[in-house]
C-alpha cells in the first residue's frame, strides 16, 4: 500500500477529511476498484462521505451495504449498514448498522483501508451467524466477541433526556402475561422539572397478587411519590423508536387478551387514563453470552396527560430508559466489592485527604464507615474538598454522610463530630450530657474495637500518636496518610496488627541522621494563614492531595479484602511531587520496610 499523505499543516478552507487527506481519499476508493466492487457516492458534503456498494458474498447473493466514513476519518471507524437485511445478531435493528467490531476503541486500526476492513470483518460476521444457526456454539464463540447482544440498549437513542427507571436486574420473566406495577417516583431538576427517577419495586398480577420479591434499592431520595403502573409481557417488542407506536402495540396486545380476561384488561386500561402513568413492556433478553442465558428486558413508556375542565387531553408518550440497579448489577465491574461489604472502617480526619478517601471507600463498596472530624466545611477549604457549595457551613462528617447515603447507599455511615483529646480548663460541674456519657477514651476504644481497620488522615501528630498506640494495643490494622509541608510530597504508612515497627519507629528513624528512610520532601514557602483564620495551613490543591488519598484507599482495600486485592508488601510509601530545586515532577512513590527503632517501646515488647 502506498504511503499516506501527510495532513496539511495549514488548515485548508475545506475541512472535509478528503481535503485534509487527498492521497488517502484516492487510496480508499481505489481499494474498492481493485476488488471489482462498484460504488456509488450517496453523500459527499460537510465532511460526510457515504457510499453504496454491492459486496459479493460466497454462496449467496451480494449484500447491499451503506458505508459511511467518519467525518474524522481515518482516526475513527466507519459505519457499515445492511439496510435490506435483517440479521438475528450483531445488527442495530433501527438503522441496520452492523457490529463488525466491538465498541472498544482499540479494535479500530486507523492504518487499514475501509475496503480491507470490510473484506476481513464481514466474512467473519457471516460465518459466526451461520455457526449459530447450525447450533455450532463453540465455533460461533471463536468467531464473535463473547458478549451478550441485548435489545434494550438499541432503544436508548429514543429515550427522553435525564430520566431513568431502575429495576432489579435479577428479576426473572414472570409467567403471567400482564399485570400491575408498584412504582415510586422522584422528580429531578432537569428539563424544567419534567425529568424523573423511578424505582420498580414490585410486580403484581392483575388481581393484585404479588410476583417475586420487592426491590428497594438503598438510599432513595426523600419525598417519594407512588404512581400507577401496568405491565405486559411480549415475546419481542416492536422495533419502533416512536414511543406512541410502542404504546399502540401494547394497546393492540391488550385488546387481543381482553376477549379472555376483560376485567383484568379493564383495570390495566384505567391506569393508562390517569394524568401520569407508566407502562412497562417486559420481554426475553439475552443477559449473558451463552446459549440460553436469558433474563428480563424492559422498555418503559411514560404517559403524561393534561386535564382541561375535567376532560382528559391526548396523552404525551415518551420512552424512559430502564437500568438494572441491584447490588449485583452495580458492582459487576468491581469484584473486590463483595469482599468489602461486611467490613467496617473508622476514619479519623475528614479534611482534604480523608474526605476523598471516604468517598472512594464508599464507591468501592465498604460496608460501614465511621467518620470522625471536628471541623466544618468552609468556602476556603471547600476548594480541597469533594463536595461543593451546598456543603459550606456543614460539619464535615455530616456532609459526607449525607452525600454517601444519597449516592453510595450500600455503605452505612456514622457521622461523629468532635475533637479528640480536648480537655476542660474550668472547674465547674460537667454538663449533664458529658456526665452521663462514657469517657472519650472509652468511646474511641469502642470505635477502634468495632472496626476491621482504622484510617488516620488527621495530619495531627497528637492524633497519630494516640491512634497508633491504641490500634497496636487492640491488635487493629492502621493506615495513616498525610501530605508534607508545602505539599511537596506525602506519606502513607500501613501497620498491620502484628507489624514489628510502628508510627513512633518511623519518626525516630526520620530523626536519625543515617536512618533507613529517606528524608521527606517539604516546601517551607507553601504555607499561608488565610484572613480571619488563626491557624496556618499549606497551599495546594486536591489534584495533588488525592495522590495520598488514593494510596490510602488502595492500602485499606488491600488489607481488608482477604486476598481479593493485593495489598503490596511494604509498610511505608513515600511520595515526592517536587525535586531538589522545588520543580514539579511526576508523582513518584518509593516503598520501604523500616525495622523497629531501639528507642521505641514497641521494639521492647
Amino acid at each position: 500500500m502506498a504511503p499516506r499523505s501527510k495532513a496539511s499543516r495549514r488548515a485548508p478552507r475545506d475541512t472535509s477529511w478528503w481535503s485534509v487527506w487527498p492521497v488517502l481519499y484516492k487510496q480508499e476508493l481505489n481499494a474498492f476498484d481493485q476488488r471489482g466492487i462498484s460504488y456509488r457516492i450517496r453523500l459527499k458534503k460537510k465532511g460526510l462521505l457515504a457510499l453504496e456498494v454491492d459486496w459479493p458474498v460466497k454462496g449467496r447473493e451480494s449484500l447491499r451495504l451503506h458505508v459511511s466514513f467518519s467525518p474524522l476519518h481515518p482516526f475513527f471507524r466507519p459505519a457499515v449498514a445492511a439496510p435490506q437485511e435483517t440479521f438475528e445478531r450483531h445488527q442495530n435493528p433501527f438503522n441496520r448498522d452492523l457490529c463488525l467490531i466491538t465498541q472498544e476503541t482499540h479494535q479500530w486500526d486507523s492504518g487499514k483501508l475501509i475496503a480491507d476492513f470490510i473484506d476481513e470483518r464481514l466474512q467473519q460476521f457471516l460465518s459466526a451467524l451461520e455457526a449459530r444457526r447450525e447450533k455450532r456454539w463453540e465455533d460461533a464463540a471463536e468467531l464473535e466477541e463473547q458478549a451478550a447482544d441485548p435489545l434494550m440498549p438499541y432503544f436508548t437513542h429514543a429515550a427522553e433526556d435525564n430520566s431513568i427507571i431502575l429495576f432489579d436486574g435479577r428479576m426473572p420473566i414472570p409467567h403471567a402475561d400482564h399485570g400491575l406495577m408498584d412504582l415510586v417516583l422522584w422528580t429531578r431538576p432537569f428539563n424544567h422539572g419534567q425529568s424523573i427517577e423511578v424505582v420498580l419495586r414490585q410486580l403484581k398480577r392483575a388481581d393484585g397478587s404479588v410476583i417475586g420479591q420487592t426491590f428497594i434499592p438503598l438510599g432513595n431520595p426523600p419525598e417519594e411519590r407512588q404512581i400507577p403502573g401496568r405491565w405486559v409481557r411480549l415475546s419481542r417488542p416492536p422495533i419502533a423508536d416512536n414511543p406512541t407506536a410502542l404504546m399502540l402495540s401494547v394497546t393492540e396486545e391488550l385488546e387481543r387478551r381482553e376477549v379472555l380476561r376483560p376485567k383484568d384488561i379493564c383495570k390495566l386500561n384505567q391506569i393508562a387514563e390517569e394524568a401520569f402513568s407508566i407502562t412497562g413492556i417486559i420481554f426475553p433478553e439475552e443477559v449473558e453470552y451463552s446459549h440460553g442465558k436469558i433474563g428480563a428486558g424492559w422498555l418503559f413508556l411514560v404517559s403524561r396527560r393534561e386535564f382541561i375542565e375535567g376532560a382528559p387531553g391526548s396523552p404525551q408518550i415518551s420512552l424512559v430508559r430502564g437500568e438494572r440497579a441491584s447490588d449485583r448489577d452495580i458492582f459487576a465491574r468491581l469484584p473486590v466489592a463483595s469482599a468489602l461489604e461486611a467490613k467496617k472502617v473508622l476514619l479519623t480526619g475528614c479534611g482534604a485527604i480523608g474526605s476523598f478517601a471516604a468517598v472512594e471507600l464508599a464507591r468501592a463498596g465498604v460496608g460501614n464507615l465511621a467518620l470522625l472530624d471536628s471541623d466544618v466545611v468552609q468556602p476556603g477549604n471547600g476548594l480541597r474538598w469533594p463536595l461543593g457549595r451546598r456543603a459550606w457551613g456543614v460539619k464535615k462528617s455530616v456532609a459526607l454522610k449525607y452525600f454517601i447515603d444519597q449516592n453510595y447507599p450500600r455503605t452505612k455511615v456514622d457521622a461523629l463530630h468532635g475533637r479528640l483529646g480536648s480537655g476542660m480548663t474550668h472547674d465547674t460541674a460537667l454538663p449533664a450530657e458529658v456526665e452521663s456519657n462514657p469517657t472519650q477514651l472509652a468511646q474511641i476504644l469502642g470505635l477502634i474495637q468495632d472496626a476491621d481497620l482504622v484510617i488516620d488522615a488527621s495530619a495531627s501528630t497528637e492524633v497519630q500518636h494516640a491512634i497508633n498506640f491504641y490500634c497496636r494495643d487492640l491488635g487493629k490494622p492502621l493506615v495513616m496518610g498525610y501530605a508534607t509541608e508545602g505539599l511537596a510530597g506525602g506519606v502513607v504508612a500501613r501497620f498491620r496488627s502484628r507489624s514489628d515497627a510502628c508510627w513512633v519507629c518511623l519518626n525516630e528513624h526520620w530523626n536519625d541522621e543515617d536512618g533507613p528512610l529517606p528524608k521527606l520532601r517539604i516546601d517551607k514557602t507553601g504555607v499561608v494563614t488565610p484572613i480571619g483564620c488563626n491557624q496556618p495551613t499549606f497551599t495546594g490543591g486536591s489534584f495533588d492531595l488525592q495522590e495520598v488519598s488514593l494510596e490510602i484507599v488502595r492500602s485499606a482495600i488491600g488489607l481488608l479484602a482477604d486476598g481479593a486485592y493485593d495489598p503490596g508488601s511494604w509498610s511505608v510509601a513515600i511520595l515526592e511531587l517536587r525535586d531538589d530545586r522545588g520543580h514539579r515532577i511526576l508523582p513518584t512513590w518509593t516503598n520501604h520496610n523500616p525495622p523497629p527503632h531501639p528507642n521505641c517501646r514497641c521494639s521492647n515488647k
